[in-house]
C-alpha cells in the first residue's frame, strides 16, 4: 500500500493489474479487472460501475441515474426534474420501448412488433405501429407518413404534404412549390425538387447513366457514373472533375486537387491541406486555425499516427499525440502533462475514453511513464514490479516482484534502503536526524 501522508492519498494494487484501490480527495476507486470497477467523486455527486466494460454500465450524476446491459440492448435512464418527478425511461431493443413522465404527451409504452405509440422518440414526433410491417405511421412537424405492409405501400398527409408510393414501382411526395419527390423502379429513377432553408434545391438521377444536381452556388453532372463528374462550387470558387471517381480527380481554384488513386493526392484549400502517397502507405494533413495549428501523419493507416497541436500565439506550448500500433502510445498536453504506455492495442481507435482507461488498459501495460503539470514524474514495469518516482520532495524507487525486494527512498523528510521488506535497512529521519538500521525486521535506534 502506498499513503501520501500529506495529502492523504492512498493506492493499493495486488495480483499485477488485477486489482486496485484508490482514494484521493474526494475521489475513491476500486475495481478488479476486467471484471468490475467502482468508480465515485463525492464533491461532484457523481458515481460509476462497470461489469466486463462495455458490457454493462451504470453511472449516477447530481441524482439522474444511467444503465446499460448487454452494450445497450437494455437501457435504463432515470431523470429528476426540477418539480421533483422522477422521469424513467425503458428500452429492450428490439422488443419494449417505455418512458414515465409527468407530462401524459411524453409518456408511452411500446412492445414491438405487437403495438407501439411512442412520442418525441428517434428524431420523430411520434411513431406507431401495429403488428409491424403491417402498419408504420411516423408524424414529424405536422407531416404524416402512413405505411401499410412497410416499406411498399404508403402515402403522407398533413402540413399540406400529399403524395403515396408503391415501393419500388413509382413513389411522389409534394408539398405545393416547397417540394417535389419522385422515383420509379427505385434507384433507378430519382427526382428532388424542393425548398431548402430559402434555397431552390434540385436533383435528377437515371442511374448508372446519369446524375444532376443543382443549388444556388453549386452544380454537379455525372455521366456513366462513377466514369465522369464535374462539380462547379462558386460559394467557395473551384471546379472538379472525377475521371473516374475516386481514382482521378482534378479541381482548379481557391481547392486544388490532384489525385491518382491510390498512387498520391494532394488537396489544397485557404486554410486546409490534405494528401497521401501510395495510400494507405502515408497520408498526412494540415489545418491552419486563427489561434493553432494542426498536423496529422499516419502511416498505413492507423499503424502510426501522429498529431500535433502548434500554437501561434507566442508563449503558449504545443501539444502531441503519438500511436505506433500496438506497441505504444504517447500523449502530451499544453500544460505539461504527459505519459507513455508500452503495449498499446486499442488507444489509437479509443482515444479519451475513461472507463476503457480505468477497465482495460492497465491488463496490456506493460510500462506505463506519467508526468503531471509540474514536473513530477513517476514509471512502472510489469505492473510495478519495478517502480520509479521521481518529485520535487525527492526520489523513490520500488522492486516487489511478488514481495517487497528493494525499496529506495531520498525525499526532503527521509532517507530509506531496505532489502526484502524491511528484513535488512537503514533509514534516516531527517526532520529529528533519527537514524535507524533494520537486522530481521527488528530496528535499531543508532543515533
Amino acid at each position: 500500500m502506498e499513503k501520501d501522508e500529506e495529502t492523504g492519498e492512498k493506492k493499493i494494487d495486488a495480483l499485477g493489474p488485477l486489482i486496485s484501490y484508490k482514494k484521493e480527495g474526494h475521489t475513491t476507486e476500486y475495481g478488479f479487472r476486467p471484471i468490475f470497477y467502482n468508480y465515485k467523486d463525492a464533491a461532484k455527486d457523481r458515481a460509476a460501475f462497470d461489469f466486463l466494460y462495455p458490457l454493462s454500465t451504470y453511472r449516477t450524476f447530481e441524482g439522474d441515474t444511467k444503465f446499460q446491459a448487454l452494450v445497450y440492448i437494455f437501457y435504463y435512464k432515470s431523470t429528476l426534474k426540477q418539480s421533483g418527478y422522477r422521469e424513467r425511461e425503458y428500452t429492450l431493443i428490439p422488443f419494449l420501448f417505455a418512458r414515465h413522465t409527468e407530462d401524459p404527451e411524453r409518456s408511452f409504452f411500446a412492445v414491438f412488433p405487437v403495438y407501439g405509440n411512442m412520442k418525441n422518440k428517434y428524431g420523430k414526433d411520434r411513431i406507431k405501429f401495429f403488428l409491424f410491417p403491417l402498419f408504420l405511421q411516423t408524424e414529424n412537424h405536422g407531416t404524416t407518413n402512413t405505411n401499410l405492409l412497410w416499406p411498399f405501400i404508403g402515402y403522407y398527409s398533413g402540413n399540406g404534404v400529399k403524395g403515396g408510393r408503391l415501393w419500388p414501382i413509382y413513389g411522389q411526395k409534394t408539398a405545393g412549390d416547397a417540394l417535389n419527390d419522385r422515383f420509379a423502379l427505385w434507384p433507378l429513377y430519382l427526382q428532388t425538387d424542393k425548398e431548402f432553408y430559402g434555397a431552390r434545391v434540385s436533383s435528377l438521377a437515371i442511374l448508372p447513366f446519369y446524375y444532376g444536381f443543382d443549388m444556388p452556388g453549386r452544380k454537379q453532372r455525372t455521366y456513366g457514373w462513377p466514369f465522369f463528374t464535374y462539380v462547379e462550387n462558386t460559394n467557395r470558387n473551384f471546379k472538379r472533375y472525377d475521371m473516374p471517381w475516386p481514382f482521378v480527380t482534378i479541381s482548379r481554384g481557391d481547392v486544388t486537387t490532384n489525385r491518382i488513386f491510390p498512387l498520391f493526392s494532394v488537396k489544397k484549400e485557404e486554410d486546409f491541406e490534405t494528401g497521401y502517397a501510395l495510400w494507405p502507405l502515408y497520408s498526412w494533413r494540415k489545418h491552419e486555425l486563427e489561434d493553432y495549428e494542426i498536423k496529422k501523419r499516419a502511416i498505413v493507416y492507423f499503424l502510426y499516427k501522429d498529431v500535433q497541436n502548434i500554437p501561434k500565439v507566442q508563449g503558449c506550448r504545443d501539444s502531441r499525440s503519438i500511436n505506433l500500433w500496438p506497441l505504444f502510445t504517447y500523449r502530451r498536453t499544453p500544460e505539461g502533462k504527459a505519459y507513455f504506455n508500452f503495449i498499446s492495442p486499442l488507444e489509437t481507435f479509443l482515444q479519451d475514453n475513461a472507463p476503457r482507461e480505468r477497465n482495460w488498459v492497465p491488463l496490456w501495460t506493460i510500462f506505463r511513464w506519467d508526468r503531471d503539470e509540474e514536473g513530477n514524474h513517476v514509471s512502472s514495469f510489469l505492473w510495478n514490479t519495478f517502480r520509479t518516482e521521481s518529485t520535487k520532495k525527492g526520489v523513490k524507487v520500488d522492486l516487489r516482484p511478488i514481495i517487497p525486494v528493494l525499496s529506495y527512498e531520498n525525499t526532503d523528510k527521509r532517507d530509506k534502503f531496505h532489502i526484502l521488506g524491511g528484513l535488512f535497512g537503514y533509514s534516516k529521519d531527517k526532520e529529528n536526524n533519527k537514524k535507524t538500521l533494520k537486522f530481521l525486521f527488528i530496528p535499531v535506534n543508532i543515533s
